[in-house]
């Protein structure tokens, strides 16, 4: 039977490099990367034309809240497709995920639902009963657990190192929401722009990073941190690393391309939790990004509503916190890479290979190679375009991004041989996505 699809003419992302090959797939898997002069051998049911485009794999996004708020797992999976994301991770609200009853209901909801492949996180863990049943959960094929520190009551130290020590014994990944309490003030003057982000200053992210690496450290567990959003937290990462903490991070898109000044701007739409920090954060970020301390880009998708939020100043301390960020993760990254600010070799391994490796899915996700997943992102690098709400499912009105000029343009994304999104269309039905299962060690 002849393979799938041929597709020819791209500039393909293997082996750290972009390269003249075809890819050759047979169903859901790559079978074969020959060059230009042999892959007229491999003949295909159909042969796509992907002239001027940079292939790289697919997204994979280990942190999004598509079962939460507003948000569903159809609409979800959607932005994540028009994002260039081929792999989700979903991360439930507190107690909705706790125990393997709930993690096979969550699977069979997100299988009727999904138009892309998806992994399920267990947690979220505010209190130590959350912890009762991650074991199992963790060999039926959870990808990691959360902690949320700043829950209502916070989670207590001892909770937090029982957290650590499960971790340690299963060898599920904790993933930890960074936020000492005693370090948060309430908001001030509901007028100044700057009274959220200022009542949640970093000290209360490095100081909690501190003390799970620490306890990491003592305990032997994997952990990762969630959402960096303070240089100096980076400077603590980079020190656990050394000392060979199993220690691994990620932080979204508005955290680089955004800085506390734009609560003047956006007002709530760009509220989130750690907040927005200095533009000195900022470069230490995208330095930290560039040089493989931070491992991953991971969006932290959330929305607690479908209808953009006007921009008056005294509603930010009142709004709900989160940025959906599923369908510009990807494209604000890119679009600097094309401005020099990040290479393309430290989008792709931040974007799809290290975030597979973390979540236990690198042996189908997170590169293109022979016998991988067919998951693939087509971007133009040669053409601009406005950031637009993008179909029915987009959040791109509730966001800050509405509107910006970005280089780089998303043409396709293919998950397991398909194409599921193609610049216009999301291309597959609902149920199309299949849950990925955590190996690990």
């Amino acid at each position: 039977m002849l393979p799938s699809f041929r597709i020819d003419n791209g500039m393909v992302w293997v082996d750290n490099s972009l390269r003249p090959l075809s890819i050759v797939i047979q169903d859901d898997k790559i079978i074969a990367l020959p060059d230009s002069d042999s892959a007229h051998k491999f003949q295909a049911q159909q042969v796509v034309d992907a002239s001027g485009c940079w292939i790289l794999p697919g997204g994979v996004d280990l942190h999004t809240h598509i079962s939460d708020g507003a948000e569903t797992f159809f609409p979800g999976s959607c932005c994540a497709a028009a994002g260039g994301i081929t792999t989700i991770f979903d991360m439930a609200p507190f107690h909705a995920c706790v125990t393997q009853k709930q993690l096979s209901e969550k699977s069979d909801l997100a299988h009727s639902s999904c138009v892309i492949d998806f992994g399920l996180v267990a947690g979220i863990v505010v209190d130590t009963s959350d912890l009762t049943e991650l074991d199992e959960m963790s060999k039926a094929g959870a990808a990691y657990f959360k902690v949320f520190q700043p829950s209502e009551p916070p989670v207590s130290t001892n909770t937090l190192w029982n957290a650590v020590q499960t971790a340690a014994r299963t060898g599920l990944r904790l993933g930890l929401h960074a936020e000492e309490t005693a370090f948060l003030l309430p908001p001030g003057d509901p007028n100044d722009p700057l009274s959220f982000p200022h009542s949640r200053p970093a000290i209360a992210e490095t100081s909690s990073a501190a003390l799970l690496i620490e306890m990491a450290r003592a305990a032997g567990a994997p952990i990762h941190i969630c959402h960096v959003s303070s240089g100096s937290t980076v400077d603590l990462i980079a020190w656990g690393k050394a000392q060979g903490v199993d220690l691994t991070c990620e932080v979204p898109a508005h955290y680089l391309v955004l800085d506390e000044s734009a609560f003047s701007i956006y007002g709530a739409r760009v509220k989130t939790t750690p907040p927005l920090r200095s533009s000195t954060d900022c470069e230490k970020l995208w330095q930290a990004l560039e040089d493989g301390v931070i491992d991953a880009i991971a969006c932290d998708h959330y929305t607690e509503s479908l209808i953009p939020l006007p921009i008056e100043l005294e509603l930010i301390n009142s709004s709900a916190a989160g940025i959906a960020g599923l369908e510009v993760s990807l494209p604000l990254i890119m679009d600097a890479v094309l401005n020099d600010r990040l290479s393309l070799s430290r989008f792709v391994k931040a974007t799809s290979e290290k975030p597979a490796k973390i979540a236990g899915i690198s042996h189908k996700k997170g590169q293109i190679a022979t016998g991988m997943d067919a998951d693939l992102s087509f971007w133009d690098p040669q053409i601009s375009w406005k950031v637009a709400p993008s179909g029915e499912f987009s959040r791109i009105a509730t966001t800050p991004f509405n509107g910006w000029q970005l280089k780089g343009q998303l043409k396709q994304t293919w998950v397991r041989g398909h194409v599921v999104w193609n610049e216009d269309n999301i291309c597959v039905p609902a149920g199309y996505g299949r849950w990925i299962k955590s190996k690990k060690g």
